[in-house]
C-alpha cells in the first residue's frame, strides 16, 4: 500500500533533504562564527581543552609538536575512535582525504580514518604462493610490470650493484595499517607487509621500446613480527614467474648505452643465500627502505612526503629534516659522501655488527653510513677493500654475493676514494 505523509511531514523531509545539501557549505559558515568568537591563537598549555576535537589535549599537542586547531594532526590509524564528534572543527574536517568530511562519515556509518577510494582494487596477498600472478601485486599483463592502486613503487637514492641489472621495488601495506618513521634507518612495518625486488635487463638501453628481459623478482613477507623470504624466477616466456628456491645461473645478453654489445651469466640466489645479507644476529630484516635512501624525489614525488600525504606513513618529521643518502654516482657531491654512501648499500649488511661477516668471522667493521670514520675502521682493511673489489675470484671477489661481474665504476669510486686515505 503507498504510504500517504501528511503536508507537516513533507515539510518536515524537505528541511532534511535541504540541510543535507547544505552542510558542507554550512559547516564552513560555521567553523568561520567559531574562530571569530574563540581565539585558536591563544596559548592554551595550561589548559586541559582539546580546540580541534581529535581527542588530544592542547597542551599535549604543543608538547608533541602538533597542530593543537588542526583535527588530522596527528594522523591516526583507522581504528582511531577517541575523536569528538560533535566538535565543530572536527566534524567538519576531512581526516581521510577522501572528499567526505568526518561528520558526514559518522552519519553514514563510514570510517572517518579509512579513504575507501584508496582501495578500490584487489588487495595484494601476503603469502607465498606457486607462482607471482597469484600474489595480485600487478594488473594486466604481468611482463608490465604495472602495480596495482594497493602496491606503491619506491627506489633508493643509492641502489646496490647486481651485475648492471635494473631493479624496480615496490611496498604493499595492509588495509588500514601504515609504516612507522624510526629516525633515518630502516622503517617499521606492519604485519603482512609486502617488499618486492624485481630484477631485469633492458635488449637495449638506449632505446627502452624495445622490450626487456625480467629475470626474478625477491619478496619479503612480515608475518608475525618475522620478515619471510621467497623469489619468483621468471620463464622465458615472460608470462609468469613461479616460487623457486634453488640457484640458478642465466646468460644475459643486451646492448648498453654506448650501444656496446654485453653479456653477463646473472645468478639467480637461492633462499638460504638470502639470509646471509638479510640477516642481523639471527634476524632476517629488510636492507633497502631507510628513511635516508627514500629521502628523495622519484616519479615526481618526494617518497617520504608521498608517503605521509597519502597516510601510509605515520611519525615522520618535515622531510628537510630527515638525512639523505648521497648518489655514488653524482659527481658534484664530496667524494667520501659517495663513497661512504657506496659502501653502505653494497657492503654493510655484512660488515656491521650482527653481519654475517661479523659475526662469523670475528670482524669489527661498520660500514654503515652514519657510523664515524674512524669506527667504520675503513682505513684498516683499505688494502683488502680494494684487491677483493678488483678480482673475480670465486669466495674472494666482494660483494660476495648477488654479482658476477666487477662493477667498474664501482671499483673506480673506491679507489680515488682510498687514495686520499694514504
Amino acid at each position: 500500500m503507498k504510504r500517504i505523509y501528511s503536508p507537516m511531514q513533507f515539510q518536515f523531509f524537505g528541511i532534511l533533504r535541504l540541510i543535507k545539501m547544505c552542510w558542507a557549505p554550512l559547516s564552513f559558515l560555521l567553523i568561520g562564527i567559531y574562530s571569530c568568537t574563540h581565539d585558536l591563537s591563544v596559548n592554551s598549555a595550561d589548559l586541559d581543552i582539546d580546540t580541534d576535537g581529535d581527542g588530544i589535549m592542547d597542551k599535549l599537542e604543543i608538547a608533541n609538536g602538533t597542530d593543537k586547531n588542526n583535527p588530522c594532526d596527528p594522523i591516526h590509524n583507522s581504528d582511531y575512535t577517541s575523536y569528538d564528534s560533535l566538535n565543530i572543527l572536527w566534524s567538519a574536517a576531512d581526516c581521510d582525504s577522501d572528499g567526505i568530511n568526518n561528520s558526514i562519515e559518522i552519519s553514514s556509518a563510514t570510517n572517518p580514518y579509512f579513504n575507501e577510494s584508496l582501495y578500490n582494487t584487489t588487495l595484494a596477498i601476503p603469502e607465498f604462493l606457486p607462482t607471482l600472478s597469484e600474489l595480485q601485486l600487478f594488473e594486466g599483463n604481468l611482463s608490465d610490470l604495472k602495480f596495482n592502486s594497493t602496491v606503491y613503487e619506491y627506489s633508493v637514492n643509492t641502489s646496490n650493484f647486481a651485475d648492471y641489472s635494473h631493479q624496480l621495488r615496490s611496498v604493499a601495506i595492509p588495509k588500514g595499517e601504515q609504516m612507522v618513521y624510526n629516525g633515518e634507518g630502516l622503517l617499521v612495518f606492519p604485519n603482512n607487509t609486502i617488499l618486492t625486488m624485481t630484477f631485469y635487463y633492458l635488449n637495449d638501453e638506449r632505446n627502452p621500446a624495445l622490450g626487456k628481459k625480467i629475470i626474478e623478482t625477491r619478496i619479503l613477507i612480515k608475518m608475525n613480527e618475522i620478515w619471510n623470504v621467497g623469489n619468483y624466477l621468471w620463464n622465458d616466456e615472460q608470462t609468469e614467474a613461479s616460487l623457486d628456491e634453488e640457484m640458478h645461473a642465466i646468460q644475459i645478453d643486451w646492448i648498453d648505452d654506448l650501444g656496446n654489445n654485453r653479456m653477463v651469466n646473472y645468478r639467480v640466489l637461492s633462499k638460504n643465500m638470502c639470509f646471509q645479507c638479510h640477516n642481523n644476529n639471527s634476524n632476517t630484516q629488510p636492507i633497502g627502505p631507510k628513511s635516508r635512501a627514500l629521502n628523495f624525489v622519484h616519479n615526481g614525488n618526494n617518497q617520504i612526503q608521498y608517503f605521509v600525504d597519502n597516510g601510509l606513513l605515520t611519525g615522520a618529521p618535515d622531510v628537510s629534516q630527515i638525512e639523505v643518502l648521497p648518489d655514488w654516482s653524482d659527481e658534484t657531491l664530496v667524494l667520501e659522501d659517495r663513497a661512504r654512501a657506496y659502501l653502505d648499500v653494497n657492503c654493510a649488511h655484512c660488515h656491521q655488527p650482527g653481519g654475517s661477516f661479523n659475526v662469523n668471522y670475528g670482524g669489527e667493521f661498520d660500514f654503515s653510513f652514519e657510523t664515524s670514520f674512524v669506527d667504520s675502521k675503513i682505513n684498516d682493511v683499505k688494502v683488502a677493500i680494494q684487491s677483493r673489489m678488483s678480482t673475480q675470484i670465486s669466495g674472494y671477489f666482494m660483494p660476495l654475493l648477488g654479482t658476477t661481474v666487477i662493477h667498474t665504476e664501482g671499483v673506480e669510486l673506491i679507489n680515488a676514494y682510498i687514495v686520499t686515505l694514504e
